[in-house]
């Protein structure tokens, strides 16, 4: 059984460290899981993932498939995602295909909130997309890899 955590809950967990939001495709959530967990263990900083932490029902439909049922609570969905958002620091955003969450994601919180915007760029035919350009906050990394020696291991 799935225990659902109220976002303040899981918000005031993350104690004196800064907190981003974790834009990913759905089908990618495995991998950047076990990536997700051992960047928190050993840098100063939380990981707020959208499909694994639990404060969203409806989010076990996308967890179990990658197909998104008609009957989801959409509009909870999509607003829980947005004060999650809202109650971070900024945006990290691993972009391995073309999604429209996380488009979506990026979109509001770098030109809504002018948030920090990371994002690490696995397909290289986003990289150079105007509108990636636009709302980065700094140049797109190439790999997880990339990101972490450049950002984490210099400021966290």
């Amino acid at each position: 059984m799935v225990i659902y955590r109220n976002l303040n809950e899981i918000i005031s967990d993350f104690k004196n460290k800064k907190t981003f939001y974790l834009a990913h495709p759905t089908v990618a959530r495995n991998e950047i899981r076990e990536w997700e967990l051992n960047v928190e263990k050993k840098y100063n900083i939380n990981l707020l993932n959208p499909f694994l932490d639990n404060y969203i029902n409806d989010s076990t439909e996308l967890k179990e498939g990658d197909i998104y049922a008609q009957n989801l609570d959409y509009k909870s969905i999509v607003e829980e995602d947005l004060k999650a958002i809202d109650r971070c620091d900024g945006i990290l955003a691993v972009l391995t295909e073309n999604s429209m969450g996380t488009a979506m994601e990026l979109f509001y919180n770098s030109v809504y909130l002018s948030k920090p915007t990371y994002m690490i760029i696995e397909d290289d035919k986003l990289m150079h997309h105007p509108w990636i350009k636009y709302i980065a906050s700094y140049p797109p990394f190439k790999s997880k890899e990339e990101f972490t020696k450049e950002v984490l291991e210099k400021m966290y």
